[in-house]
């Protein structure tokens, strides 16, 4: 196995694997004895995604001491560099309000901070080797379809007690955006004939749908709507392409049969109160809106520089550790400079990443969407870190698209490169 395959299932196991423990295995960590150094930090350390993070750095340094692997490096990446440098000055800002943050244990912050920085830095210098951004899709591609399988085993054997999905301990939220991410993955790769998972557009239709019916089970409303932002985002950079939307209507039709066949008639009628009930007819938000109120109020008190990183728990007397909305946890610990910054990556990615559209920027665009739509409702910095980690990869992949048109342009993943007889007459 390649080094670059190597490197590839590190990162897409290091995205998926977020704040996972050894908690998780119902390891009691009180037991452990933690005096040669501070809780907090020993925390950090029993941490899969830690040395997962190491790994990727060693990985990504052998590969960059190969010999053999300078001829595959590509030049044209200062886009990348670029995008990966604002988010550079983001991080360093939002470390510098330690200065002024009421908590007095920063450092767990500074750790997400810290790893998702790392992390972007070796996806900027790894996809500037040849194949890695087609290596890296297949297998996240894999570890989805791994996970959606699970969670239809999980619903398949839960008896029949009504309750939000989830597996491995982990959160339903969690588990809806990678549902999400499967059921988006799965209908981009319906657009497209070559690379990846040879199925045919028939199975991925069913996975999609099936995926669909398992993130309503995990009961995620950031889920969905992440989905639905991250599938408006690919119908807009496919020109509205008319096969994207029969697949789409395809899978809804699928839907509607496979809603009944999976489900038993108690998680059905879970399914229909969470949804139908719950969220449409009695507006319930799990008191998002309660949360918004306040980061909204606690900006307006700190505009301009914040209330310091981290510090929602406190101004808001324990109600939570964060408002589950990005724009406004910006806006909330670092005020509007932190606003600004991550508002001006955004618009990088997008600009850089819209002009040198092709087969790879589609699929990482619609999972950058689908990522930010989940963080406007759910989660935290850390949570929305995919966000910054597929916008990243996918500017790099426009940077390989440009350099590559002397190539074969239906190499890849996704759909047909943008420029080519086919692509036009989308």
């Amino acid at each position: 196995m390649s080094l670059r395959t190597l490197l590839a299932i590190v990162l897409t196991v290091l995205f998926l694997v977020g704040r996972w423990n050894l908690q998780r295995l119902v390891i009691n960590l009180d037991a452990i004895n933690f005096d040669f150094v501070e809780r907090s930090v020993a925390t950090v350390l029993i941490e899969p995604r830690l040395w997962l993070v190491i790994a990727g750095v060693i990985l990504l340094g052998l590969m960059e001491l190969d010999p053999s692997s300078h001829s595959q490096i590509h030049s044209a990446h200062l886009k990348a560099r670029t995008s990966v440098r604002i988010f550079f000055v983001l991080a360093l800002y939002l470390v510098v309000t330690i200065a002024w943050t009421p908590n007095d244990d920063p450092f767990p912050a500074v750790v997400d901070i810290c790893l998702v920085l790392v992390t972007l830095l070796v996806v900027e210098r790894a996809a500037r080797h040849e194949g890695f951004v087609e290596t890296f899709w297949l297998w996240l591609e894999l570890l989805l379809f791994a996970i959606g399988a699970l969670a239809l085993f999980t619903a398949a054997t839960s008896s029949g007690l009504p309750g939000r999905l989830s597996v491995l301990g982990g959160g339903p939220n969690i588990m809806g955006r990678f549902l999400g991410m499967l059921c988006l993955m799965m209908v981009a790769q319906s657009l497209r004939q070559g690379a990846g998972l040879h199925w045919s557009a028939a199975w991925r239709v069913v996975v999609a749908a099936v995926a669909l019916i398992l993130l309503l089970e995990t009961g995620s409303r950031g889920a969905f709507v992440g989905l639905m932002v991250g599938l408006l985002t690919l119908l807009v950079v496919r020109r509205m392409n008319v096969k994207l939307i029969g697949i789409g209507a395809t899978v809804v039709l699928s839907f509607g049969y496979l809603f009944k066949v999976i489900l038993n008639p108690n998680r059905l009628q879970y399914v229909e109160e969470r949804w139908l009930v719950t969220t449409l007819q009695e507006g319930y938000l799990s008191e998002r809106n309660v949360l918004l109120a306040w980061a909204y109020k606690l900006w307006l008190e700190r505009p301009v520089f914040g209330g310091g990183l981290d510090s929602f728990d406190y101004y808001t007397f324990g109600l939570d550790r964060y408002p589950h909305n990005l724009l406004m946890e910006m806006a909330q610990e670092g005020g509007i400079i932190a606003v600004l910054l991550l508002l001006a990556w955004i618009v990088h990615v997008i600009l850089k990443s819209w002009h040198g559209r092709n087969q790879y920027t589609e699929i990482g665009l619609s999972m950058t969407a689908l990522i930010f739509g989940c963080a406007s409702f759910s989660g935290d910095f850390y949570d929305s870190r995919l966000m910054f980690i597929f916008g990243v990869l996918t500017i790099s992949s426009a940077d390989i698209g440009a350099s590559r048109e002397h190539e074969d342009r239906e190499l890849g993943l996704i759909g047909m490169t943008a420029g080519s007889p086919a692509a036009d007459e989308r």
